[in-house]
Formats: C-alpha cells, structure tokens, sequence
C-alpha cells in the first residue's frame, strides 16, 4: 500500500544568529523563501533559548514555530506543558511541540546530569507526554508513574498544541504513533557505534521501513499524522559530489545510499533536489522538510515550487 500524501510543507532550523540584525535577516529569508516553519533545538551548546527566540520569531512574522526538540529530560513536563499553551496562546496557535528522550552526551555530561540508557529514556519520554497530555487538558489531575508524580495540577486552558515525537528505534516509533500528530524520523539509538551502521540506519531503505512501522501503528490516524525529516547535508554540482564522497569514505557506505539518504538533498542542480523529494514522499510518506539555516538559500527555488503541492 502506498502511504497517503500529504502537500509538501518546509521549514529552517535555527540555534540563532550573531545579532539582532541577523536575526531578523533570517527571519526574513525564511519567510519570504516559502518556509511556513522555524524550528529551535534545545542544547547546551551555544544558542539562543528556544521558547524566548521562537516566541520573537512567532511575534515578528507569520512562521509556526518549534522546538526540534525539546530534551526530555531538561525540564519537568508539566512546566514544559505550561510553556507550550503560553507560546501557542501568544502566536494564535503557530506553535509545535516537538520532544524527544535526549540523544546527545554533552548536553548531560555539562549539566552534571547522569544519561541513563536508552530504554529508560524512552520509558521516561512516555511518562512524560502522558503529564503534558493530561497537563494540556487544564483538568486537576494527579499522576503517579515510576519517573514522574504529579499531585492536584491544573494546567493553562488554551489552544491546541500539535505534538512532534522524534523517533529512530522500534519503540520510539511506536510511542510516536501512538500519541504524536508529527513523526519525525532519525537515527536510532540502537542503530550501533560504527559509522557505517548509522549510516546505514539512515538509509533511504531504513526510512522506508520505520515508515511502515509508524503506519502499521498508526491505523486509522495515517492520514492524519505528518512525517517529517530534518535535512542535515544540501548541495548541488561539485559541491554536492565532494559531500558524497566525504560522507562515503568516512561511513563506508556506497555514493549511491548516501545520495538516497533522506536527510541528504544532493544533487546536480535544483530540479534534481525537486524531483528526489517528489520521489522520497511517494516512497515513505515524508512531506514536512526541514533544512540548516545554512541551506536556506540554495533550497529556496526548490521550497518555493513544492510548497503546498
């Protein structure tokens, strides 16, 4: 069965900018460039604060913003409830909440915090969309789970907050069927050390695999539910192919699965980068795009001819 289509939608993804002037000058490509989106990670690395950025953003123009993602384990979920209602309340709505369960080693390691294996990352994200869940209904409710306790809360009434899941592994694909309204796809956490075997759970083939786990759990939600993609290599020409190659020798993986990765958008000129992306839907579902800030003006003439197509 061919996964339903969605219209293409893109987004930029942002830690921020040098000044104020270049942050404006990046608000204003994106918008004008056709991106409907901006979205913030959430790291210890030099960057600007998510919810305080992204609320700038969603004041000064008309992009939905969002985190991509929210580390999990950063901050209580149900005060991360209550910054999601307050940003969508604020931006009319153009808001997404994007969470995952924490990936990245120096984030913990530079807040002293232990990173505990990877299942028990998953369980406590579950736990934790099921606070911001119950949170976001704005009914008293009491939790009581093996991560989080939650006693006689009431969240913050206000509009709805679409849910974005990051997901790689079987079980996080799961959890993100079952309770997001966007999936994104990355690489698993248990995909392995090599860089081959990333590489390899990168794959096109990979991605449309994990695909078909998100719609066999999804059932009747499928034609609901949006896949998403962060774009983390663009190019096209010579620049393109000295990309692939660089990326081949230092994976071990053939040119050709690393031109086919989806967040890869390599090719010889912007048609080619058009018609991969028409190719990558029919064959996973993916239709939400999202590029480095770095990328936004080559992928421009290719965002402005998929858009809403």
């Amino acid at each position: 069965m061919n996964p339903p289509r969605r219209p293409f939608r893109f987004g930029v993804l942002t830690k921020g900018a040098p000044s104020r002037e270049a942050w404006l000058e990046l608000l204003g490509r994106a918008e004008d460039g056709g991106c409907s989106a901006l979205h913030m990670p959430l790291h210890t690395s030099p960057q600007y604060a998510p919810f305080v950025a992204l609320a700038d953003a969603a004041a000064r123009t008309g992009l939905t913003v969002t985190t991509l993602v929210h580390t999990n384990d950063l901050q209580h979920p149900a005060l991360l409830a209550r910054d999601a209602t307050t940003l969508a309340m604020l931006s009319d709505g153009r808001f997404e909440l994007g969470i995952g369960a924490g990936w990245k080693e120096a984030d913990y390691h530079q807040l002293g915090l232990a990173m505990d294996p990877g299942p028990l990352r998953v369980d406590r994200l579950a736990e934790a969309i099921e606070v911001v869940r119950k949170t976001w209904s704005a009914e008293p409710f009491v939790f009581e789970g093996k991560h989080y306790t939650v006693r006689d809360l009431q969240g913050l009434a206000g509009p709805r907050v679409p849910l974005l899941v990051g997901a790689g592994g079987e079980r996080m694909l799961r959890l993100a069927a079952r309770t997001a309204d966007i999936v994104s796809f990355s690489r698993s956490m248990s995909a392995g050390s090599t860089a081959r075997e990333v590489a390899v759970d990168a794959s096109l083939e990979s991605t449309e695999r994990k695909a078909a786990v998100v719609r066999q759990h999804l059932g009747d939600r499928a034609g609901e539910v949006e896949l998403h993609i962060l774009v983390v290599r663009a190019g096209t020409g010579a620049d393109a192919q000295r990309q692939l190659d660089e990326y081949a020798a230092a994976s071990g993986v053939s040119a050709g699965t690393a031109g086919q990765t989806p967040e890869h958008l390599l090719g010889r000129d912007a048609q080619e980068l058009e018609d991969m992306l028409v190719e990558r839907r029919s064959r996973t579902g993916i239709s939400y795009y999202v590029f480095r800030d770095v990328h936004l003006d080559l992928v421009r003439p290719v965002i402005e001819r998929l858009a809403g197509t």
